[in-house]
Formats: structure tokens, sequence, C-alpha cells
């Protein structure tokens, strides 16, 4: 029955990418990348602000507690708004998280490690091992994760958790990289 429920899970959660077509513009490239959630052609809500170590905390024992920072950006857009990739690379990583719920991984060429958190679905036939270019559909912003089971969403609002590594292997603020990108995808339109 377990196997049956993954197997079921990984079919609901592949998708066809969203296009023009569905009121989603084009990505625009800027430096070769792009910003990572599409906007509408009709009406975008999408907010983000400097999150980079915002205080992570917890209920623990009935006390509100520090269990970390944040180590990346929430961009915030409506429930199924198109997740594409900010840059070309290969997947690494693609499941289930605890904490990060749906999410993709994906090495960049230049060693940068791009992690996409919180998703609702995967955009269809993507797997581990493939290359994607930047603007490549990975997904859709949903709000899974903060539990065991895989599909877990509801525990806050929808928003794609943005985080870069660099090939060193050290967290960096995504957010001046998302704020010129964002500027220059909203001139555009």
């Amino acid at each position: 029955m377990r196997r049956l429920s993954c197997v079921l899970a990984v079919l609901l959660l592949a998708a066809p990418p969203a296009t023009a077509d569905d009121g989603y513009l084009e990505p625009v490239a800027a430096e070769g990348m792009v910003f990572p959630v599409l906007r509408s052609s009709w009406y975008s809500v999408i907010n983000f602000k400097n999150d980079w170590h915002a205080p992570r905390m917890r209920l623990v024992d009935g006390e509100w507690v520090q269990i970390g920072v944040h180590e990346g950006n929430d961009i915030l857009a409506e429930p199924g708004t198109p997740v594409v990739a900010v840059a070309p690379g290969r997947v690494e990583q693609l499941g289930w998280l605890f904490y990060s719920g749906w999410r993709v991984g994906i090495r960049g060429e230049d060693g940068r490690y791009w992690f996409y958190a919180h998703l609702r679905r995967f955009a269809g036939g993507l797997s581990v091992g493939d290359r994607v270019a930047a603007g490549q559909p990975l997904g859709e912003v949903g709000n899974t994760g903060y539990g065991a089971r895989p599909g877990h969403a509801g525990e806050f609002v929808a928003h794609l958790h943005l985080g870069i590594r660099d090939a060193r292997g050290t967290w960096v603020n995504p957010y001046p990289l998302m704020r010129r990108l964002y500027r220059v995808a909203a001139a555009r339109r």
C-alpha cells in the first residue's frame, strides 16, 4: 500500500508546464538568469523581501525557542503559480524533505546549488539528472512541508523558498539577485 501511495503521489505531483497560453508571461533573462516565479499576464501577486537570516522559531514544550535562521528568501505568490529555474544546471535532488516539502535542488553550471522548496507539484517529466535551462519549468508555488508524510501542506501561506549555496558550500543571500531579476522582468511588461 505504501508503494502504491508513493506512485500515486508522483503521478499527482507531475504537471505539464505552464505556458503563455495559460496566462503567464514568458521569463525575462538578465545576466543569463530569470526570476524564479512567473508573472501573470492579467494579475500577479508576487511579494518578497529580504528575510535572509530572519529567526526561525519552533514551539518546544510549550515555549517558543529559536532553532536557527532563514537561509534563503521567501517569494509569496498564488498557489499554482509556475516556478522556473533561475539558472541552467542539472537536477540533483527531487522529492520530499520534512521542513521543505516538495523540493528541487539544481547544481548550476558555475557550481552554485539552487534550492526550490514548498512546491505544490513538480513539472511533468522532471527527474534527477536532467539538465535544465534558465526559465525551464520546475513546478508550482505551494505550501508543503512541516510534516513527515509526503504531501503534507497548509501550515503556512503559499510561497517559494529559494536558497542559494555557493560553489564552496556556503549559503548566500538570494535577495540582491532576486531584486535585480524581478526589476528586469517587471520593466519588460
